[in-house]
């Protein structure tokens, strides 16, 4: 199922959000503790909108690999 990309895609997005956070730790120091309800809720949609994002591109990893073959199956017994 190609779940090797969808890993690569996280592990990505975590390290992006690590280094983020270490850079917003280092300019804020004990304000980042106590952060604003807008903040949260950007950090949650962000969280949201890359979570999607990666599903999708994972999807469309696998409609153009077709791993087993399900999707070349399927064209092929239309054209029938």
């Amino acid at each position: 199922m190609k779940v090797n990309i969808l890993c690569f895609i996280y592990w990505g997005a975590s390290i992006m959000w690590l280094v983020d956070a270490l850079f917003e730790y280092a300019s804020l120091r004990a304000e980042i503790f106590t952060p604003a309800p807008e903040e949260m809720l950007n950090d949650l949609f962000l969280g949201l909108c890359v979570t999607a994002l990666g599903l999708v591109i994972w999807i469309a990893a696998l409609l153009i690999k077709d791993p087993r073959g399900v999707l070349r199956a399927a064209l092929m017994k239309n054209k029938d």
